[in-house]
């Protein structure tokens, strides 16, 4: 197991969890729930946190996350699929929720 990625946004390590699982990279969310520990402990060691089940599978892992962290141009606004209506994050080029590509309606 090995970890990839960590944020004090537990939105963002969601999202990209549930794109890993669905390109069929086993994953899991480990300190989802530990921001009431916040103070008694350093925040950095609470911060969310993205694990691969698969070392082998990490470069995809880290690719992909790559891909999505950097798709999106300065400008971009967040986004709405126009298939499930989901809010996407601008730095995401698919919907989190139904995985629908590049489909938008009006940014938000």
């Amino acid at each position: 197991m090995l970890k990839i990625y960590d944020s004090i946004d537990s939105v963002r390590v969601g999202q990209f969890h549930a794109m890993l699982e669905s390109d069929g990279i086993e994953s899991f969310v480990k300190n989802l729930n530990q921001s009431s520990l916040m103070g008694e402990v350093p925040f950095a060691e609470v911060y969310p946190e993205l694990w691969i089940i698969n070392d082998s599978d990490r470069d995809q892992a880290l690719r992909l996350i790559d891909i999505y962290t950097n798709a999106a141009p300065p400008h971009a606004a967040d986004w709405i699929c126009i298939t499930c209506g989901s809010g996407v994050p601008k730095e995401i080029g698919e919907c989190w929720n139904c995985g629908a590509a590049g489909v938008k309606a009006s940014g938000s």
